[in-house]
């Protein structure tokens, strides 16, 4: 009887992964407090982007140009949304008395943070699982979204 399971020395501690998506989160945060609408949604875009290679790199997988680009386009995809929903966000809060800029800037990083947390989770599991970015379905984004409650599905 042989055992299917991957062997436990093989895959890199979940701990320290952690630490990257955390990092990566805190960094989301900063990139949320930006004032200029679309290009808060921007800078995120390349944090996640870098998010993505770290963890492709700590888990010891391959990270591919074509690959990357493929998953910046799904993300990009994914946040063209967000960043309409940004500047309209912006000017809703602004125009609200009792909500201060700061609020609304305030906000915009608790939802950038979130976002990164849950596609840091994503490709956490992906990887703990065999999987590749070669591997990786980008119409999967969707769940991150979801898992942090700005899905519109």
């Amino acid at each position: 009887m042989t055992d299917q399971s991957p062997p436990t020395a093989d895959i890199p501690d979940r701990a320290g992964a952690m630490r990257l998506v955390h990092r990566y989160v805190g960094i989301s945060a900063v990139a949320g407090l930006n004032p200029i609408p679309v290009l808060d949604v921007t800078v995120l875009g390349g944090v996640h982007v870098s998010l993505i290679k770290a963890l492709t790199e700590y888990y010891g997988r391959e990270f591919s140009e074509h690959a990357a680009r493929n998953i910046l386009i799904a993300i990009a995809a994914t946040l063209v949304p967000g960043a309409i929903g940004s500047i309209l966000g912006r000017r809703i809060l602004t125009a609200l008395p009792f909500i201060t800029p700061g609020g609304g800037m305030g906000t915009m990083a608790m939802f950038s943070a979130a976002v990164s947390y849950g596609l840091g989770m994503m490709f956490i599991r992906h990887f703990e699982r065999g999987g590749t970015l070669d591997s990786f379905d980008p119409r999967n984004l969707h769940r991150v979204l979801a898992t942090v409650g700005l899905s519109g599905r």
